[in-house]
């Protein structure tokens, strides 16, 4: 669910209050899957990557 939202766009500070995660590090692991999907899509998007 985490992931998810991240992925939609909800505030990295927010997601923990609403999951009733006691800290912020608690998503760390989510937040590492978001940002590998931000580098596919990077990669398979960006202008300056050859191969697009």
């Amino acid at each position: 669910m985490a992931t998810l939202m991240l992925e939609n766009g909800a505030d990295v500070r927010v997601i923990p209050e609403l999951l009733g995660h006691a800290k912020l590090s608690t998503i760390e692991l989510y937040t590492r899957v978001s940002i590998n999907l931000l580098k596919q899509v990077y990669q398979a998007t960006h202008p300056g990557i050859v191969g697009n």
